[in-house]
């Protein structure tokens, strides 16, 4: 391959890192307007690390001692699932470009044509917040829920980072929704991150989730068990 003409490997991981010079990576961003499949690739690169850095955000590292054996078989598990992941990102198409370069936040995910989800479980992730991506996934959790209620589905919005901004009740623009949707659909769950409400209150700021949300534990533990028990994962 020509990398006068292709992007190479190494300046695609150096662009998703942040390692380009401005320079650089206006070249690279012009590269990416003319080649769809540098273009994807980068696209791959930049969800293979946030997928990475989501399923190891609460792994830390032993300092002198080794963990334990129930410690190291938890580890060993996140492991596996992130490899799962790994393997999962390409399956998520050209799309994810106009977020991940252009910072569009239109979000036009089709809210007519949704796929039969893979099983009769489904999580829909939120990280960031977002006003319009979160109407986007409250709409499409509802039209999920309508549409395969005959089927059984279960649904659940997990929340984390920034994303948890909208499950506050001192955030959010959603308390009515988030509340209706609970008491309407008795198969939906809404779950914020407890280690994120722990950090916002350890910053003095006011962590109360709206009433009928769940935090009882960390999203990536929760993200990865409910992957394992062969739920369908939604990214908008």
């Amino acid at each position: 391959m020509n990398e006068s003409k292709h992007c190479s490997d190494r300046m695609l991981h150096a662009y998703v890192d942040g390692e380009l010079t401005t320079g650089e990576k206006q070249s690279m961003l012009s590269r990416f307007e003319s080649d769809p499949q540098c273009r994807q690739r980068v696209c791959d690169l930049q969800r293979t690390k946030e997928w990475v850095q989501f399923s190891f955000e609460d792994v830390r590292a032993p300092t002198r001692e080794l963990p334990a054996a129930h410690d190291v078989s938890r580890f060993m598990g996140v492991i596996r699932v992130a490899a799962s992941i790994l393997v999962l990102v390409c399956a998520f198409g050209a799309g994810w470009y106009g977020h991940s370069l252009k910072g569009d936040h239109s979000h036009q995910a089709s809210l007519q044509t949704d796929p039969a989800p893979a099983s009769k479980h489904v999580i829909l992730h939120i990280g960031e917040s977002d006003e319009t991506l979160f109407t986007t996934v409250l709409k499409k959790a509802e039209r999920i829920l309508d549409q395969y209620s005959a089927q059984g589905i279960q649904v659940e919005v997990v929340a984390n980072a920034g994303g948890l901004d909208l499950m506050r009740a001192a955030a959010s623009r959603h308390v009515e929704d988030i509340k209706q949707m609970i008491a309407h659909y008795p198969n939906v769950r809404f779950i914020a991150c407890s280690k994120g409400l722990k950090r916002l209150r350890d910053r003095g700021e006011d962590a109360r989730v709206i009433a009928g949300v769940e935090s009882d534990g960390p999203a990536a533990d929760h993200l990865v068990q409910r992957l394992t028990e062969g739920w369908t994962l939604i990214q908008l």
